[in-house]
């Protein structure tokens, strides 16, 4: 098997580019990468490719069937090569290697599977309870996405804004500074929290998150049981040196019995590498000499329980919105007016059963108006996106969220759609404008205004005081922001509409310009 000796450096340099691709788009605070590039990396990702494939069908969206069809052939080559939190474990791997500490000796260790599998069962079973709100906690990718979102990118702006001050001497500007995100407890902590677990396991036992809690690697570890190759070992040329074990991340190879537990083996082909004797590799399932009739019967069966879980699966994650039907209707209690949920999200409950809280939309708003909830849509939307007004307004012709969304939980919307979007509707308090309570002129809210659903009139003594047009208002948020009134909250804003409506266009009117003789000057 010598012949497959390249596996393991294609494995690495595909690992990092796709590595490099998820740095290059939470680093995109300007929102300046075209969408085609974000789509391209989320679409090798399971669940955010299941959540998406039922509102919008197509290519876009079937990544998890390639990475079904990929598994079946060649088992989990999905976990190493093209999962975010896979490669992020694969670099802290790397980093215990360097350290001068002492590292203790590979060996195999017997699979958890009562515990992995019955934590699979109870996370599809929470579906009925909780929407997608458990498995979003479990999920790989959304779990890159919150330390990427809270941990790495703070960190780039920070290096990036030193770079810009350095150069900004030598006369330089081409390096711009970049504006934090508003600091928020709870998603730092909790990324901090998950970035803590995965190097506790990574530094004691490797994949053990992949093998034991990942439901993704569950799932797929149900179907490479029924995989076409697997990495098996030949008995004839082996002399159990012992290296591919001590070598393998999943520990899953029993040097003794010469065996290969597929279930776990996540295809880094470290042991291909590492065999001298060129005894280990990829052969076909069928047909092997330890292989029985029985197994091969238990191999049938467990692609036929992992077919039914995943069709079990995608209905549920399709029809989220009724599974919690009753928690999304109830207001929040520590919200005085509900949450704002972003455009193309359509409703609050369409959100809640589709974000996995990736935290993606969040780091590239170019306005930084979305930011993570903490209990305004309840305790299962913590850290899915809102608008804070108070952070920044939604812009009038941006489309980045619904363009970058890996789920499906904001729809992609043209830019003429999104002028007609209605998220909410002002609301205008007159006793707290300051035209009122202090008589100062004011117009803020309406110079921000894009579509002049509010506007100035007369009031008194050569004052003008707001007025609010709610047909054409889609709730972008930039009057609130604008208003310089924030006790006990600005005297205009905007409040949400669960369910997303259509905003009348404004109407414009056509400027006649009269023809003169002679221009002035």
């Amino acid at each position: 098997m010598r012949e497959q000796k390249w596996l393991r450096p294609a494995r690495i340099i595909i690992s990092i580019l796709f590595l490099a691709g998820f740095c290059f788009i939470f680093s995109d605070v300007k929102a300046k990468l075209p969408s085609g590039i974000t789509l391209f990396f989320t679409f090798f990702q399971f669940l955010p490719s299941v959540l998406k494939f039922p509102h919008q069908p197509g290519i876009i969206a079937s990544g998890f069937f390639l990475i079904i069809l990929l598994t079946v052939f060649s088992g989990r080559v999905y976990c190493s090569t093209f999962c975010p939190m896979g490669i992020l474990m694969d670099v802290l791997g790397f980093i215990k290697r360097k350290l001068p500490i002492r590292k203790k000796r590979r060996k195999f260790r017997k699979p958890l599977n009562f515990f992995r599998y019955i934590l699979l069962s109870v996370t599809v079973l929470s579906l009925f309870i909780t929407g997608i709100f458990a498995i979003s906690w479990l999920d790989p990718y959304a779990n890159f996405g919150r330390i990427a979102s809270n941990l790495y990118q703070p960190v780039f702006i920070f290096l990036n804004n030193m770079i810009s001050k350095l150069l900004i001497h030598f006369n330089v500007y081409s390096i711009q500074p970049l504006a934090f995100n508003i600091f928020h407890p709870l998603p730092f902590f909790a990324a901090l929290s998950i970035l803590f677990t995965i190097m506790v396991m990574v530094f004691f036992r490797d994949r053990l998150y992949c093998n034991t809690i990942c439901p993704v690697g569950a799932f797929l570890g149900l179907i490479s049981k029924a995989s076409l190759l697997k990495i098996k070992i030949d008995s004839s040329s082996c002399t159990q040196c012992g290296k591919c074990q001590t070598s393998c991340k999943a520990n899953c190879i029993n040097i003794k019995e010469m065996h290969v537990d597929e279930t776990r083996c996540i295809s880094c082909f470290n042991c291909i590498q590492v065999c001298e004797e060129s005894s280990i590799g990829y052969k076909k399932s069928r047909g092997m000499k330890n292989e029985t009739i029985n197994k091969t019967d238990q191999r049938k069966r467990d692609f036929i329980k992992a077919g039914i879980l995943f069709m079990g699966i995608n209905p549920l994650l399709a029809k989220g919105e009724e599974h919690h039907k009753e928690v999304s209707q109830d207001r929040p209690r520590f919200c005085t007016r509900g949450p704002i949920s972003p455009p193309g999200s359509r409703s609050i409950k369409h959100l809640k059963s589709n974000c996995i809280a990736c935290q993606l939309c969040i780091s590239v708003c170019p306005s930084r108006v979305l930011q993570p909830a903490f209990l305004e849509y309840g305790f299962t939307g913590m850290m899915i996106p809102r608008l804070d007004n108070q952070a920044g307004f939604c812009n009038y012709d941006c489309t980045k969220c619904g363009e970058v969304c890996p789920t499906g939980a904001i729809i992609p919307l043209t830019k003429e759609t999104k002028k007609t979007t209605q998220i909410g509707t002002v609301q205008f308090r007159k006793h707290l404008c300051i035209v009122e309570s202090e008589g100062t002129a004011c117009g803020s809210c309406s110079e921000h205004c894009p579509t002049q659903a509010v506007y100035m009139v007369p009031y008194k003594d050569d004052l003008t005081i707001p007025e609010v047009n709610t047909d054409i208002c889609v709730g972008c948020g930039a009057c609130e922001h604008a208003c310089p009134v924030t006790d006990p909250h600005a005297a205009i804003f905007v409040y949400p509409h669960e369910q997303h409506q259509t905003a009348l266009k404004p109407e414009t009117e056509k400027v006649k310009m009269e023809s003169t003789e002679e221009f002035p000057f």
